[in-house]
Formats: structure tokens, C-alpha cells, sequence
């Protein structure tokens, strides 16, 4: 027995040793490793209860096909590659064109009903600017101008013609008509405007139309040397006025001018 052991008792141990080592490796590597080559199986996962609805998941990839619902995977179901599922369009309403009724023409025959005529109202040419003055007892027929105030705050005066306030009213508008000539200078228009008198005429003309004034009264005042207040007070005949009237303005006396003399004249009739 001895020399039995002796001769075989290293081979013994040798195949024992081979044996426990092999019995060993496939337990530790675990039971997932005992079928080498098959996938492991998704595990299955219950619904939520009452029926509410999986938590959202992410996209697959798009080489692998839509993962099956885990509600609905058998034990030991495995992810096998699939072909990608092609997605139908999400359908739009398309607007239907609404019909119109057809218009239904009337009975033959059906006599005509006459439209009513209507009456435009007759717009009147604007009649022109004005544009002449005419005093008959002085010998005055020169031009007017539109004219405005000066940075002094004065009236301008026109060269060679009578000069027209431009803000003020025109020939046989209600308004004052304010009108100033030089006496003296470019002109000396307005120069015998002192020689009228109460009664007078004075014709103004728009274009063809004239329209006559009267005077009222005449009247001389201090404007060189003047106190402000007076000079306001002055200025007080250019004001608007509510009936047609016009209002004749130059410097007093000849060559001195110191004063303005002033004619103020009413509308006697239209044109």
C-alpha cells in the first residue's frame, strides 16, 4: 500500500486538485453565465394600479424597432432587432369653401323700379383774394397785396400797392379788412388819404366782384414818441371786428410821420 501511495499518490492528488478547481469556477461566474450565448431576459414589470398610465420613456434608437410595453412582454421575453416602423402623418382638417346661395333672378317681366333722383348740392367757384382798391374822391386804383407784421411787431407796409393784412378778412366777409399804403415813400399810394371824409366811397374788388364800403369816421393818433399803452391802444384798430368793415392805415404827416391817421369804412351792399 505503501509503494502504492508512493508510485500513484501524486497522480491522486494531481486529478483531485483538477477536479475541485473546475467544480469551483462555474459557480462563482453565477447562474446568468451557466447558458453561455442566450441574452438575459427583461424582467416583467406590472401596471400601476387603477390603470393610470407607464411613466414616459425615451425614444429607441432608430435602427432598433418600438419597445414592447412592459404590460404586455411574457416571462422571459427578450428585445429583438425590428425593422423601423414608419410613422403615418398626423391628418390636418382641410377648410371646406363655403357655397354661396345663388341669386334667384326675379320673374320675367317684373316692371322697374325707378331710383329717386338725388340732388347734389351747387359748390360755388372761391371767389379770388383781394386784389384792387378804388377810392374815387382821392384818385386812388392801385393793387393789393397781402402783407404781415414785421419782427418789430408792426404791420408791413407794401411798395407800390396797398398792402392787406393777410389774417384778416377779405373783401365783404364779415371781419375787418385792414388795409395800410405809404404816403411819402414807394409810391405814396395813400398819400391824399387825409382828404376823405365821412360818406365816402371805397370799392374793393375780388376779381370781378366789388364790394362797396362807406365811410364812418376818421381819426389821427400819435404813434412816434407814444407810451406802450398808447401804442397798444393803437394797434386796437386792426382788431376783428363782427360786420364787414375795413380799416385804411398810413403814416401822418407828409414827410413827418409821426402819427397814423386812420378811415374806418362799413360795408354798404354786396357785390
Amino acid at each position: 500500500m505503501r509503494d502504492w501511495l508512493g508510485r500513484y499518490g501524486g497522480f491522486v492528488l494531481i486529478v483531485a486538485g483538477w477536479l475541485l478547481l473546475t467544480g469551483l469556477i462555474p459557480s462563482a461566474a453565477g447562474p446568468t453565465d451557466a447558458v453561455r450565448g442566450e441574452p438575459p431576459a427583461v424582467p416583467v414589470t406590472s401596471p400601476p394600479a387603477g390603470g393610470a398610465p407607464l411613466p414616459p420613456r425615451l425614444i429607441a434608437s432608430s435602427w432598433r424597432g418600438p419597445l414592447t410595453s412592459p404590460g404586455n412582454q411574457e416571462p422571459g421575453a427578450t428585445l429583438a432587432a425590428r425593422a423601423p416602423t414608419a410613422i403615418p402623418p398626423t391628418p390636418y382638417p382641410v377648410a371646406t369653401p363655403e357655397t354661396l346661395p345663388a341669386v334667384t333672378p326675379g320673374p320675367q317681366g317684373a316692371p322697374e323700379v325707378p331710383l329717386a333722383p338725388v340732388e347734389l348740392p351747387v359748390s360755388r367757384p372761391l371767389a379770388p383774394p383781394t386784389d384792387r382798391i378804388v377810392i374815387p374822391r382821392i384818385g386812388v386804383d392801385t393793387a393789393v397785396v397781402d402783407v404781415g407784421i414785421l419782427e418789430s411787431g408792426e404791420m408791413e407796409t407794401a411798395a407800390f400797392a396797398a398792402g392787406r393784412l393777410a389774417f384778416g378778412a377779405q373783401a365783404g366777409e364779415a371781419g375787418n379788412t385792414v388795409i395800410a399804403g405809404h404816403n411819402d415813400v414807394h409810391g405814396e399810394v395813400f398819400r391824399r388819404l387825409p382828404e376823405l371824409r365821412t360818406g365816402d366811397e371805397i370799392i374793393l374788388y375780388r376779381g370781378e366782384a366789388a364790394y362797396r364800403y362807406r365811410v364812418e369816421l376818421r381819426t389821427i393818433v400819435r404813434e412816434d414818441g407814444a407810451t406802450d399803452s398808447q401804442r397798444l391802444e393803437n394797434a386796437r384798430w386792426m382788431d376783428a371786428t363782427d360786420e364787414p368793415t375795413c380799416t385804411l392805415i398810413s403814416c401822418y404827416p407828409y414827410r413827418v410821420d409821426t402819427h397814423r391817421i386812420i378811415v374806418r369804412a362799413r360795408l354798404n351792399d354786396g357785390p
